[in-house]
């Protein structure tokens, strides 16, 4: 027979954030400033030039760019594609003090409103992805907070759409019959990230919210038009940047 294992060493669960803060945020020696934005991204198609013209920068580090906007310190976190990484990298950057975490990302569109370039703001997700279902039961509702949904409406300068997001991580299964699925439930887009990131969220305390570009439009079979999309990634970190910033109530 095996011997039986003993041991009385700490728990795992314990041990390990320090770990992921090891990864992440080895190089940063203190607290991050308490309100952050999370892309929401492919890290290969990333553009931190973008954020840069537009921001002082006072710091960079590995996973995390330390920027001031109109005088405010905020932190810009490293890009994160789908829902185990940017719940992760919220779960890191909230033990390093951040309190508010905006989500900035992608969508593609199945309510008829929306089309390429529109920016959705969900007010909630539909979770069909595995890090939320890891982290609680099915029906804990994946909400936005109410203060900066209503503060990315008051300081959009064009009219945004809001509405429910389906989260779904394993991008393969997305198919014609959850298209449709949505279609039929009045789900507004599709997404990877925005039910993990807003339950983590809730579950640590943080405020969350997130704004999304419409891409590609599965709802019809419209295809990503690249001038719409720049235009409304522009119009996207525009908003984010005068919200973080501004009152938050």
């Amino acid at each position: 027979m095996a011997e039986r294992n003993d041991s009385t060493g700490p728990d795992w669960g314990d041990v390990f954030p320090s770990v992921v803060d090891g990864w992440l945020f080895s190089d940063v020696p203190h607290q991050l400033p308490p309100t952050a934005v999370l892309p929401l991204e492919n890290p290969d198609l990333y553009d931190s030039a973008v954020w840069e013209e537009k921001t002082e920068v006072e710091q960079r580090y590995r996973s995390a760019t330390i920027v001031r906007y109109r005088g405010t310190r905020l932190c810009v976190l490293s890009p994160k594609l789908g829902a185990p990484a940017a719940a992760m990298a919220l779960e890191a950057a909230a033990a390093r003090g951040v309190r508010t975490v905006l989500g900035l990302g992608y969508c593609g569109a199945i309510s008829p409103e929306l089309t390429c370039g529109d920016l959705l703001v969900p007010t909630g997700a539909v979770s069909r992805d595995g890090t939320t279902a890891a982290y609680c039961p099915d029906g804990y509702p994946a909400v936005a907070d109410h203060g900066l949904v209503t503060a990315l409406h008051r300081a959009a300068t064009d009219p945004l759409h809001d509405g429910l997001v389906c989260s779904v991580d394993a991008v393969y299964t997305q198919d014609s019959a959850l298209v449709e699925q949505c279609r039929r439930r009045r789900v507004a887009g599709l997404d990877m990230e925005t039910s993990a990131v807003l339950t983590v969220a809730r579950l640590r305390g943080v405020r969350a919210a997130t704004v999304l570009v419409a891409s590609d439009h599965p709802g019809s079979g419209a295809l990503t038009e690249g001038a719409a999309l720049a235009r409304g990634t522009r119009r996207a970190l525009d908003l984010a940047l005068e919200v973080v910033t501004g009152d938050l109530s």
